[in-house]
């Protein structure tokens, strides 16, 4: 009865080992089936971020590329109009500080020495006006000079084009009663000529841009700047019968119109323009353009001579300009188109 009572205990241990190992096998199994499935789906993440990193998407690049083009040539624009417009501000005070060194003089000749008070009022006031005066003038100035008959001449113009919806824009200026000038690119004016032989037949003064419309291609010499200058006029010439000396340069004459270079044109009878307004609808592309337009103008209420204003043949130009039209119809301004005989604007 003993050795049979010691048997089933061996027994039992025995099944009690066999089931722990069952379990232990279990286990084991079950943490490697579970590594193993995780393990393809790190792999696949890590494969997908390194093929990102590897083989960027072109698009990508050549946006950020453009973006950064864009962002570079508006801030060289920008630090050109700071310097232009510290200029003007420094001779409009120079102007300033003038007028009341004369007044003081004037004063005692027209008042009696026995009216100090009014004579102190005069001067005293002096100042304040000359302050007051600009600031009323951003505003006031253009609808003043138009009442009074001498209206002031806006130059609009517009750069790179001709295109198939030039007609959609001298529409709308001879809707105005405006006149403009366009600065066009060679490839552009083979391709759309009859958009050319608009402009002329609607008296539109037509102006050449180059053939490349490239820094570094233009620029490269002052031979490379007349040369392309010289097909653009032939090209235009042939397509319109217009021989045209009155051209703009890529992205404008600063800094790369250096001195040389200016004397080159000038020699072949080319007249350069610039501008002094810059819409930026190139970097806008939408209605912002045209308020950013309106506050120069304001700014510039004191300017001495005509306003000449850089837009371009875009679509997006196109959708905002009656508002643009609108207001200088309604401030009085007289849009004219350059010629032969306008002096030019240049930086």
């Amino acid at each position: 009865m003993g050795n049979r009572k010691r048997g089933w205990t061996k027994g039992s241990v025995v099944v009690i080992i066999a089931i722990g190992f069952l379990f232990a096998g279990v286990f084991v199994s079950n943490y490697f089936q579970a590594k193993a499935a995780s393990k393809p789906i790190n792999l696949q993440k890590n494969e997908h971020m390194n093929q990102a990193e590897q083989h960027p998407d072109p698009k990508m690049a050549d946006q950020n590329t453009k973006d950064a083009k864009l962002e570079k040539e508006w801030i060289q624009k920008q630090q050109q109009e700071a310097i232009r417009e510290n200029k003007q501000e420094q001779e409009q005070e120079q102007r300033q500080e003038q007028k009341p060194v004369q007044k003081p003089v004037q004063t005692p000749a027209e008042t009696k020495a026995a009216q100090p008070p009014t004579k102190e009022t005069s001067t005293s006031q002096s100042p304040k006006q000359e302050t007051t005066t600009p600031q009323s003038n951003q505003t006031q100035t253009p609808p003043t000079s138009a009442s009074s008959g001498s209206k002031k001449t806006v130059y609009l113009t517009f750069d790179d084009g001709p295109a198939p919806f030039s007609g959609e824009i001298i529409t709308l200026l001879e809707k105005y009663h405006f006149k403009a000038t366009f600065f066009m690119i060679d490839g552009n004016i083979r391709r759309y000529p009859n958009s050319v032989k608009l402009m002329v037949q609607n008296g539109e003064t037509v102006g050449l841009h180059s053939v490349s419309h490239n820094v570094k291609i233009f620029y490269a010499s002052a031979n490379s700047v007349v040369s392309e200058l010289n097909q653009n006029r032939n090209t235009l010439k042939t397509v319109s019968g217009i021989d045209s000396h009155i051209m703009r340069t890529p992205y404008g004459s600063a800094p790369n119109m250096t001195d040389v270079y200016k004397k080159a044109v000038k020699d072949q009878g080319y007249i350069m323009w610039d501008w002094n307004i810059d819409s930026k609808d190139w970097y806008y592309k939408d209605a912002r353009y045209v308020s950013n337009v309106i506050e120069q103008i304001n700014r510039k209420a004191n300017h001495n001579g005509p306003l000449v204003i850089l837009l371009h043949e875009r679509k997006e130009t196109l959708a905002h300009l009656p508002a643009l039209l609108d207001y200088l119809s309604k401030q009085g301004f007289e849009c004219k188109a350059i010629d032969a005989t306008t002096p030019p604007v240049q930086f």
